[in-house]
């Protein structure tokens, strides 16, 4: 039974469906992005594409946060689009759930953190913020080697 919030600026594709959903055999999708939450023709798509048996929910950030607490699904995958909608539901956030980011698209202003994830400082800041209290991963795939957040303050400290 698997617990894991991940950030992953693509939300379904491959690697989540090969990688994530069928590895831990989850059986509860959860995307939380107000733009998808709010776009018919994605959330049809989004959809289409998650394996038979798996239940999947498109939500906006706030009815995530009203809707999760009171859900009773043992085992789940939520995914997020950005750092920042991840930080947005922090108080949801149990000892007993995986952070994984896996996958923030190269933009200006940010750095390189690993072959798929780009942060900026403040996004730096928020995961070291959020580290003190929970683990979190960076890794594409689960058996994948992971970095470990912990080591991003240097990179903050180095740039600020």
């Amino acid at each position: 039974m698997k617990k894991i919030f991940r950030v992953d600026d693509r939300l379904i594709h491959g690697q989540v469906i090969e990688g994530w959903i069928k590895y831990y055999k989850i059986k509860n999708v959860f995307i939380v992005n107000d733009r998808v939450f709010k776009d018919p023709i994605q959330t049809m798509i989004y959809k289409s594409i998650v394996p038979k048996g798996v239940d999947i929910k498109i939500f906006s950030v706030d009815e995530f946060l009203k809707f999760f607490p009171s859900s009773k699904v043992s085992d789940f995958l939520v995914l997020f689009e950005s750092v920042e909608d991840l930080i947005k539901v922090e108080p949801l956030i149990k000892e007993d759930i995986d952070l994984n980011i896996g996958c923030v698209a190269n933009r200006e202003h940010k750095y390189q953190i690993s072959d798929t994830v780009f942060l900026d400082l403040n996004e730096i800041k928020e995961l070291c913020y959020l580290r003190e209290r929970y683990p979190i991963t960076v890794r594409k795939l689960p058996w994948e080697t992971s970095i470990e957040i912990m080591n991003f303050i240097k990179l903050l400290e180095e740039k600020v």
